[in-house]
Parts: C-alpha cells; sequence; structure tokens
C-alpha cells in the first residue's frame, strides 16, 4: 500500500527502525561510556608501580594512598584530575617503593575535605618485584584472543597466583579504527567478572594483535589514518611504564628479576618504511623498536627473556600476512643477534592463532629456541591453523587456554618450566627447561663448527652431528642389505635401484629458511642413467614434511641424469628460495629454481667420488672432489624455502627415481665451508 504523495510505507518503516536502532546504540553508547574500570594494577617492577581506574564518565580528583603495612599511619599519597581527553581515565604512577614488598592501596574520590572510597578492601594490593637473580621464584601467565563474555579461565589463572597476567593481543577485540568503539571495548572488557578481580591485585600487561589493532590482518599501512585512535585508546587502559616510542607503538619491557618480559609491536611500524635490515623488503617493527629490543637484550642481566609479539613466529600458512614469516628477514637478524651476542636465555611466545602450539627450532640462537603459542583464551578455535613444521612438538585445538611461565632457583641453577593449561584445572603439557639448556654449549672447531648431521654408516643409521638423535634416519623398505661393508671405506650405505630403496630423515637440519649451508657425500654408482633416456637417480632431496612428499619442497636437490653427450653425465642441482614479497602486504613465496646443470664424464663415476654443495642465499657451488667444477648463480638470491626433511639415496617421494649404488658420509653443516675445508674432507676420518 502507497498513500498519495507520500514515500512508501516499507521506506517509512525502515527509516522508523533506523531511528529506534540509532537510539538504543546510542543509549548502549551512553551506558557504556559510564562503564567504571578497575582498579587495575598495571606494570610493576622492583621500585614502581603503575595503576588506573575509571569511575563513570565525569571529571573529578581522585587521591592515592599506598602502604607497604609496617605502619598503618605511614602512607603516600598521589592525586590525579580525570580529563575528558583520556577518556576520564586516572592514572597513577607510583615511585619509590621497595623491592620485593607487598603493598596495599586504597583510591578515593576527593572533593574539598570529603573522601568517597571509591576501591579499597583485601583485593587492593600488589607486590614490588625482587631484584635478586640468584634467588626466589617468579610466574607470569600468558593469554591471547579473549572476547568479551563470561569466561571460566579467569578462575583458573587466579589459582595459579601468578606474579604478572600478559594479555598477548585480541585483548579485546575492536575490530574498528573509531575512537569511542576501541574505548567501549576496553571498557567492557576490563569489567568483566573474574579478569576485574583478577587485575586488582595481579599486575596485568599486554601488547595487542590486529583485532585490537583495529583491523583483521591490519598492519600500519592498512591502518595508516586510524590507528592513532585504537593506540589512544591502548594507552589509556593499559597501565604500563612505556608505550613504544611515547608517540608511535605500543612496545615495553617489564623486569621481574628471574624473568626479563619483551612485549613486542608487530602491527603499528609494519609496512610503513623499509626495514633497517633489508632497504628492498618492508618494516615489521621499525626502526625506533629494532634499536630499542637490539639494545634492550644485550643489556638484559635476568636469567630468562620471553620475547612476546601477539603475532606468532612462524609460517601462518593461510591468506594473511600478520606473521614474522613474513618479515623473515628481521625476524632472523633478531635470532643471529642473540646468537652472535651469546645472550642466554631466550625463548618466544605469540598467540593469535586459536591454536595452542610448542616448537623447537635446533641450535637456531646457539641453543634450541623454544616457540610457545599460546591461543585461544575463548572457545572458538580455528582447526586449519594447526598446520604441519618441522619444529613442531605439539599442539591443541582447544579453548579456554592460557600458559604459565615460572622461573626458580634450585641447586642445579636458574630452571624454566612452561605449562600449557586449559579451564577446569586441566594441566595440558609441561616443559621444563634448565638454564644450560638455553644457553650455548662450547663452539667445536675445524670441520666440527656448525655440523648438524653426519651419518657415517658404521653399523648404525645414528647421526653423529650436533642434532643427534633429534634427526632419526629410517630406511625403507626395510634395513636389510642397506648397511654394508665396503673394502676401500668401511661402513656405507648400499642402495638397490630395483628394490627402490631409500633414507628417510625426519626432520630438516638446518634452521628455518637458512641462509647460509653446506651439504656433502662420498658416492659409487652401481649403475647410472642410460643415454637417450629420461631416468633420473637422485643421491639426496629434501622433502615438504619429515616424511616422503610429492609437494614441491627440494631445496636440497642434487642427482644424476643422461645428457645430449653420451660419454657425460648430468650432475644436476635445484632448489628452492625465499621470493621476496611482489606488491606492499604480501608474504614471500616459495621459489623453484634449476635444474642447474654440470656435465662429468661418466668414466670418472666408476669410483668413489666426494660432493660438496655450498649455499649462500646468491649462489649454489658444487665441488667434486674438493675441486670446485661450477658456481651456478641464483636468478631469484634468497634463504631457503621451509621444507621438512631429507630423502637420502631418492628424490622426495621416495619411490621412482632412486639411486643404485653407494652413498657414504653424508653430512650438513649450518655454515658455509671454505675451499682448504673441502678439500679437507677428502681424508676418510676428516669428520671424526
Amino acid at each position: 500500500m502507497r498513500l498519495r504523495n507520500s514515500l512508501p510505507i516499507t521506506t517509512i518503516l525502515l527509516v522508523f527502525v533506523a531511528l529506534l536502532t540509532g537510539k538504543e546504540s546510542d543509549q548502549k553508547n551512553k551506558n557504556n561510556s559510564q562503564q567504571n574500570v578497575g582498579p587495575v594494577v598495571g606494570h610493576v617492577d622492583s621500585e614502581s608501580a603503575y595503576l588506573l581506574i575509571r569511575r563513570g564518565a565525569i571529571s573529578q580528583r581522585l587521591r592515592l594512598y599506598i602502604s607497604d603495612g609496617t605502619n598503618p599511619s605511614s602512607f603516600q599519597t598521589f592525586e590525579v584530575e580525570t580529563k575528558a581527553e583520556q577518556d576520564y581515565v586516572a592514572k597513577f604512577e607510583v615511585k619509590g617503593l621497595n623491592p620485593n614488598t607487598r603493598y596495599s592501596y586504597r583510591i578515593v574520590s576527593v572533593k574539598g575535605k570529603a573522601e568517597t572510597p571509591l576501591a579499597e578492601g583485601k583485593n587492593c594490593t600488589f607486590k614490588t618485584t625482587s631484584k635478586n637473580r640468584k634467588k626466589g621464584a617468579v610466574t607470569l601467565c600468558f593469554t591471547s584472543c579473549v572476547d568479551i563474555e563470561d569466561n571460566p579461565m579467569w578462575d583458573d589463572i587466579k589459582k595459579v597466583r601468578p606474579n604478572m597476567l600478559v594479555l598477548v593481543g585480541d585483548t579485546p577485540y575492536i575490530d574498528s579504527s573509531k575512537l569511542e568503539v576501541a574505548r567501549n571495548r576496553h571498557r567492557r572488557f576490563l569489567a568483566m567478572a573474574g579478569l576485574s578481580e583478577l587485575a586488582q591485585y595481579t599486575p596485568t600487561v599486554g601488547t595487542w594483535d590486529d583485532h585490537d589493532f583495529g583491523l583483521n590482518n591490519g598492519n600500519g599501512r592498512n591502518m595508516k589514518s586510524g590507528k592513532k585512535f585504537t593506540r589512544q585508546a591502548f594507552v589509556e587502559y593499559r597501565a604500563h611504564s612505556q608505550y613504544g616510542t611515547g608517540t608511535e607503538g605500543v612496545y615495553h619491557k617489564a623486569d621481574l628479576g628471574l624473568i626479563e618480559l619483551f612485549l613486542l609491536d608487530p602491527r603499528y611500524f609494519s609496512q610503513t618504511t623499509a626495514s633497517v635490515i633489508d632497504p628492498k623488503q618492508p618494516t615489521c617493527f621499525g626502526e625506533k623498536q629494532w634499536e630499542w629490543l637490539k639494545e634492550s637484550l644485550k643489556a638484559s642481566k635476568a636469567p630468562f627473556k620471553v620475547l612476546a609479539s601477539g603475532a606468532i613466529w612462524q609460517d601462518k600458512k593461510n591468506s594473511e600476512t600478520d606473521d614474522m614469516f613474513t618479515y623473515w628477514y628481521e625476524r632472523d637478524a633478531l635470532f643471529d643477534l642473540i646468537k652472535k651476542e651469546n645472550i642466554p636465555g631466550v625463548v618466544l611466545l605469540g598467540g593469535d592463532i586459536h591454536v595452542s602450539r610448542h616448537l623447537v627450532h635446533p641450535r637456531r640462537v646457539g641453543y634450541d629456541l623454544h616457540d610457545f603459542v599460546i591461543s585461544p583464551g575463548h572457545e572458538r578455535t580455528i582447526t586449519g591453523l594447526d598446520v604441519y613444521h618441522p619444529s613442531l612438538r605439539w599442539s591443541l585445538v582447544e579453548g579456554h587456554q592460557f600458559l604459565s611461565l615460572s622461573a626458580t632457583i634450585d641447586k642445579n641453577g636458574p630452571k624454566l618450566t612452561a605449562q600449557y593449561r586449559q579451564s577446569g584445572d586441566r594441566l595440558n603439557r609441561e616443559v621444563v627447561l634448565s638454564f644450560d639448556q638455553l644457553s650455548a654449549p662450547k663452539r667445536n672447531k675445524g670441520l666440527k663448527r656448525g655440523l648438524r648431521a653426519h651419518w657415517a654408516f658404521e653399523n648404525t643409521f645414528t647421526n653423529s652431528g650436533a642434532l643427534k638423535n633429534l634427526l632419526e634416519m629410517k630406511p625403507n623398505p626395510s634395513p636389510e642389505g642397506i648397511l654394508y661393508r665396503d673394502s676401500k671405506r668401511g661402513g656405507v650405505a648400499r642402495f638397490d635401484r630395483n628394490l627402490q630403496q631409500f633414507l628417510n630423515v625426519n626432520r630438516n637440519p638446518l634452521d628455518d629458511n637458512s641462509d647460509r649451508h653446506t651439504y656433502a657425500l662420498w658416492f659409487r654408482p652401481s649403475s647410472l642413467p642410460r643415454h637417450g633416456t629420461t631416468d633420473r637417480m637422485f643421491l639426496i632431496e629434501s622433502t615438504a614434511e619429515g616424511k616422503p612428499h610429492n609437494k614441491s619442497a627440494w631445496h636440497i636437490s642434487l642427482g644424476l641424469r643422461s645428457c645430449d653427450d653420451p660419454n657425460k653425465i648430468n650432475l644436476q642441482l635445484y632448489t628452492h628460495t625465499l621470493s621476496p614479497a611482489s606488491r606492499p602486504e604480501a608474504a614471500p613465496t616459495a621459489k623453484s629454481l634449476g635444474g642447474f646443470d654440470c656435465l662429468i664424464p661418466r668414466s670418472e663415476l666408476k669410483k668413489w667420488n666426494h660432493v660438496t654443495c655450498t649455499f649462500d642465499s646468491l649462489s649454489l657451488s658444487l665441488y667434486l672432489n674438493g675441486k670446485q667444477i661450477a658456481k651456478h648463480h641464483l636468478p631469484v638470491p634468497g634463504p631457503a624455502s621451509e621444507f621438512g626433511g631429507l630423502v637420502i639415496g631418492g628424490h622426495r617421494e621416495g619411490k621412482g627415481r632412486n639411486f643404485d649404488g653407494f652413498i657414504d658420509d653424508v653430512a650438513i653443516w649450518s655454515r658455509v665451508l671454505n675451499e682448504n675445508e673441502i678439500k679437507k674432507l677428502q681424508k676418510r676420518d676428516s669428520l671424526k
């Protein structure tokens, strides 16, 4: 029905509904603007504490009283005037405190001489941290991805009684660059039952990830106009000692004696300028954060250092680019710094992906680098992000998870205990690490330096390199007949092509995205690919996962094939490198390179030969019996793309293009050997 000279009834109804909805929204925002928050104890160290409180949307004078309990009549007072431009949040900076001391506090509203209590009682307390790095105990609890809803996890965190609660991003979900929306979400988040009580007496700090930054997969470029508003709300509702540079970013750190916590900001500066590490690539950390982190890490005296970021440190393997794999050059420069400066006790922590994971990157910083991912704090999981990674040790796709990290010292020295916990008093995984395990061992010299793997096949398939039993070699289809005694070389591996025999190594022996390495082996073929055929025989090739796999992940690939010359054989190399992002906000991609050909006389391969290949991100160099026979420049320079394991005596799928003959002394280094070292490999016992 339509009235004459009037709008359609449906239009009138829509306008009416919109007006009602708008009024309801305005009323909701008005109600939210009155939301009380706190008190929240924020950053606490040995001599200072930071607190915040909000009581409605009014300007008022608030007074904080602090007492250590030794003398009830002795206290310090601090006053703050709340203002609209800070959303009426009162923030107190308390200095001159004593280390390792329990303080009580009360907050009142002051009008003339009258005081109205706002916060007081048994929960209004906090304890300063200890300066002592040689005794004591400290516990931090971490969680990420928490929505504004009832959550039993907070009660479980209370039972742990942590010295600090750390919110590692998406805490809360905001997904807007509007200041009032961000403020409302922060207010409601901190007012949630459970968290609001916990934060009264537990120092609570954090960093952000994409959703509290304001945009899914958000970065400094696509949030260029909005990040100043989400940062403003973050600063208003976190009681930290530092907020990035003071005007940009939110990175900061907290020293708890046995643990120093570095809360990184992977969002604000990302994609905004060129990287200080690689000017051809976009930055993640930004120059000032990079310098702050580098100098702070080198200066840290804490036994354990936690590098916490909302983003994870490895590839999410989805369409998003908000992980540290996207900025591998800055990530790896950080790891290289830790290794070069011999900084002990470093562990990684991330969130974001709605899956909890534990990864261990072997010897990445001179010692094993433990990588803890804790997510989600709510109950919504993402199974598709529980992806393969060669360093993955454990994962759990369930909700309401948090992680505790506890540092203690006993007669054996400092110890770090990580516990993956869940609501309902569930302990899902525990990892105990001694300080020695997080310290670089004395470096080997000579050819043993950087030697990750060495299989000599002396009656066993065990690895004598630095990674030892972490690299498990499995013969296929069975071990029968593979171990063999050669009259000249002693123990060797023998492969019968007709039986499709090969050896499978379960892990990548190199660093993720290794930029420099060497691999070498001895071989003597029983037969060669026939001239005029497409037959191929692989000596060694990397696989996508820790088992034979058809996916293209052949960063290490060395094989034999026929060529046009009937008297020669092609000793052919392939590799996979990381290709730089093709445009802003894109991820690097794996790029297949090769084949790189090198023709040698067939007659030379009737005996034992030693082959070495070095990789330096710019070229592949091939050596035969100690002499360089080829140098192949990479058309797409870059480090190794991800791979998960090795096939020796065959190609990545295991069966199909197997080697026929003998292989010995397979060795892999996490560095480029020089020519003199490569010549030394010609000696039978050079690696003993």
